[in-house]
């Protein structure tokens, strides 16, 4: 774990290189846990209004179609996690 005293010393385009690598790694990770996923499969969606129990219906490289029983909504890999079964 880099330390905030570390962080503190890197110039501001080392602090963005970092961000950049961080963000590929992070978007790496999720592509790999959400590749378990098929369509039918149920998810949780963490967002504040769309929030939820969803059934996955179309699956496209960074966004997944869901529906539930008040509708369908379009959500980005981010906000999606996949329920144990």
């Amino acid at each position: 774990m880099i330390k905030d005293s570390e962080l503190q010393e890197l110039n501001l385009e080392e602090l963005t290189q970092l961000k950049g690598q961080v963000n590929a790694l992070i978007q790496g990770k999720q592509v790999i846990q959400l590749g378990k996923i098929k369509v039918g499969d149920e998810v949780m969606v963490n967002h504040k209004k769309a929030g939820g129990k969803y059934t996955v219906v179309k699956m496209n490289r960074k966004t997944y179609t869901l529906e539930n029983m008040f509708g369908r909504v379009k959500c980005s890999i981010g906000l999606i996690r996949p329920i144990a079964a």
